[in-house]
């Protein structure tokens, strides 16, 4: 039996955090209406929750995108991350009291890009700073 290199298991450990999370925002879209701990009264003020939720799981799935073909891999990560929003809206059709909105989904979309580029950039220059520190 050959050893292994050691890089599968930190590459495998890095997607356990999104995968997470994702099961986390399906969690509090399966609330039925008005039993979630915080009612938003304010008109729009979802949006803000949409963007953060998905913004934090394309920060976490950015992190765990190999480092080669950087942008293919971004791209893939953004349009599963956002067909993952839409069934996940459509889920919410099925919830007592919630509904679909394709604003929500756009507030998720602009959130996962967001997190996306965030995580790009912290993670470029951090290799940049690794390289010049060696």
């Amino acid at each position: 039996m050959r050893p292994t290199s050691g890089t599968a298991t930190p590459r495998a450990s890095l997607w356990a955090p999104p995968i997470l999370w994702a099961g986390f925002i399906l969690v509090l879209t399966s609330w039925p209406s008005g039993g979630l701990p915080l009612s938003l009264s304010i008109r729009g003020v979802d949006k803000v929750g949409h963007f953060g939720l998905y913004g934090v799981l394309g920060f976490l799935v950015g992190r765990a995108l190999p480092t080669q073909r950087v942008l293919s891999a971004v791209v893939a990560a953004a349009l599963f991350i956002a067909l993952f929003g839409a069934l996940d809206e459509w889920h919410q059709m099925l919830v007592p009291g919630r509904a679909a909105s394709v604003w929500d989904w756009v507030a998720d979309i602009v959130g996962t890009i967001t997190g996306l580029f965030i995580s790009h950039r912290f993670l470029s220059r951090a290799r940049t700073r690794r390289d010049l520190t060696s």
